[in-house]
């Protein structure tokens, strides 16, 4: 389980995987070979060539937003967790105030016998 959410939290540190957007280049880039191959009429061609250059440029948008939103969520996760450690620092002080109030009258009520 532990393993799981590392693994989670490692993806959103590096963004978008080079590894999809190698394949997404991969598929696209043979869908224009086949396509070139079989219409040879050159207005189908630079339809094909439109249309693809569309995709290409809206896949190129959605993964420069999805990195943008990544970003502004890890700024806010960092935010908060900056304040949980100052909320948890303000617990362990008051804890430790607490115990060495104690110590000190357990100490005297010792002290006393």
């Amino acid at each position: 389980m532990n393993d799981q959410k590392m693994s989670k939290q490692d993806e959103l540190k590096r963004g978008v995987n080079p590894v999809v957007v190698a394949v997404a280049g991969a598929v696209v880039g043979a869908g224009i070979a086949v396509a070139g191959v079989v219409l040879s009429d050159e207005k189908n061609r630079e339809k094909i060539v439109k249309a693809v250059n569309s995709v290409r440029d809206d896949v190129t948008h959605y993964v420069e937003k999805t990195q943008k939103q990544i970003e502004v969520e890890k700024k806010i996760l960092e935010k908060r967790i900056l304040a949980d450690k100052i909320k948890v620092k303000k617990v362990v002080a008051s804890a430790k105030n607490s115990l060495d109030k104690t110590a000190k009258e357990v100490n005297n009520a010792v002290k006393s016998l």
